[in-house]
């Protein structure tokens, strides 16, 4: 069934299905797992890198897709296309299975370099208290925690 709300329209890489609980929600397709964005992670930005994505699988777009409804395409550091719901990146979990949904409320810690701290700053993010050399210091830590993706 294809929603009649235009804003509800979705790539071919997603589905929208109800659940047993009657909420609605977005999965992959054909997989039809779970979905989710991170509360924390910027806008139009993943910082999900090689390793994490090892664990949180990308929604990856293809070259000739195109934006529709909600749904934009983020670029990726490592050159990959990825969707993104309202500008923010959409990812799997690796535990999940269909109707099971694992990876909710989980965080996921994102160590910063200084490339990664004047990107957030030109995006308007604060980080508190800024570093005073980000090479000197280690890397901040950015937080982020995984909802499930609904419409």
């Amino acid at each position: 069934m294809e929603p009649s709300d235009p804003s509800l329209s979705y790539p071919g890489a997603v589905a929208l299905s109800q659940g047993s609980n009657g909420a609605w929600g977005y999965k992959s397709f054909p997989q039809l797992l779970p979905l989710y964005i991170f509360k924390g992670e910027p806008a139009g930005r993943s910082l999900c890198d090689r390793d994490c994505t090892a664990v949180w699988p990308i929604i990856r777009a293809e070259k000739n897709d195109k934006p529709v409804g909600f749904w934009t395409i983020v670029k990726r550091d490592d050159g990959r296309l990825q969707w993104a719901y309202k500008n923010s990146p959409v990812y799997t979990y690796f535990e999940d299975r269909p109707n099971d949904a694992k990876g909710a409320g989980k965080n996921m810690d994102w160590y910063l370099d200084e490339s990664g701290y004047a990107y957030l700053a030109r995006a308007g993010v604060e980080l508190s208290p800024p570093p005073i050399d980000a090479k000197a210091v280690k890397a901040k830590k950015l937080q982020a925690t995984a909802e499930l993706l609904q419409p």
